[in-house]
């Protein structure tokens, strides 16, 4: 495939884009360059490719709403870089894309008493919206669940509502949320 270097002041340096079967580049030094469009057609990919592909789609059907709608710019904005490449379209594609993170959970000394403070740590640049709270018995079954508080930085607050006997409480199951509806779980024993 040939290459063809077009001389600033021959009135097309600087066009970059595709017409009919010629496509017009401009390099980092602001040189244009003119050569055929590949031929070929486009392979499908992977399954993995596909399904990235259908992922990073939906991620930015997410970032044009919350960029279209008064609510999504008003909750993005704060989280905005500044800088040429700064938007709230990026800013929710990329919150879209990745989970809240679950960093640790202190449990204390879990006694099976009512108001006994269970406390999650969840993080996310965009905030993580919220956090819910499981007590479960050993075979699994859910004896308490609830919704945690925030209480600080990146901290967050469960008071239990019940007692329960020491034996039976055996795990706490933490599910974290974000503003895409991501959801992130840890499971911590509580013995």
């Amino acid at each position: 495939m040939a290459r063809v270097k077009v001389e600033a002041g021959s009135g097309i340096s600087g066009i970059s884009g595709r017409v009919g079967n010629l496509v017009f580049r401009m390099s980092a030094d602001g040189t244009t360059y003119l050569q055929q469009a590949p031929a070929g057609k486009k392979q499908p990919g992977s399954a993995a490719q596909q399904e990235y592909r259908r992922v990073f789609g939906v991620a930015a059907r997410y970032g044009r709403e919350q960029q279209a709608s008064a609510e999504g710019r008003a909750y993005y904005q704060p989280f905005v870089q500044p800088g040429r490449f700064g938007s709230v379209y990026r800013t929710a594609l990329a919150d879209f894309t990745k989970p809240p993170q679950l960093l640790a959970a202190e449990t204390g000394s879990y006694q099976g008493q009512m108001g006994e403070l269970l406390r999650v740590q969840a993080h996310k640049p965009c905030g993580v919206t919220s956090v819910r709270v499981q007590v479960l018995a050993a075979t699994g079954q859910v004896l308490e669940e609830g919704e945690a508080g925030p209480v600080g930085d990146n901290w967050w607050a469960y008071k239990t509502q019940q007692t329960h006997q020491v034996a039976a409480a055996q795990q706490l199951r933490i599910l974290a949320q974000d503003q895409p509806g991501n959801e992130v779980e840890m499971v911590v024993d509580l013995k």
